[in-house]
């Protein structure tokens, strides 16, 4: 018997999600794939699936030149990385996964001023919305 909540769906942010190789990050920055919505600058590349890899992949960057403090750079990062988790399955359509492909995303904050969260979730809806109109394209 399966308990009530098994339809629930889980937005969570697992290590496969987060990209971690410098390489890969290079080559995301250097195909010049990107966009502005301020104060995020996306950075995206569409890449095949692997069998190792199947998932939308994200990096998560706050300057140094914007905020000298790590706190307030940590702050930043999460408060992105939750507006994100939140609101990612709107990149996750059946049609884009069923062609075979998945996105690397490479998310900048370029600002110095630390947003309140629901304003970062607005952005970072707008970015989303973006994101699944080059995906259709």
């Amino acid at each position: 018997m399966q308990p009530e909540n098994a339809n629930i769906q889980r937005f969570t942010f697992s290590k496969k999600e987060r990209l971690c190789s410098e390489v890969e990050i290079e080559n995301l920055i250097r195909k010049k794939q990107k966009f502005f919505c301020y104060p995020l600058k996306c950075f995206y590349q569409i890449k095949p699936i692997t069998d190792e890899s199947s998932v939308n992949q994200l990096v998560i960057s706050v300057s140094k030149r914007y905020f000298k403090h790590a706190v307030d750079r940590n702050r930043m990062k999460r408060l992105i990385r939750e507006a994100y988790r939140k609101n990612q399955r709107q990149l996750l359509d059946p049609v884009f996964r069923a062609s075979g492909q998945r996105l690397q995303i490479c998310i900048c904050y370029v600002t110095n001023e630390i947003l309140p969260y629901n304003l970062v979730e607005n952005k970072i809806i707008e970015v989303l919305n973006r994101l699944t109109k080059v995906q259709q394209a």
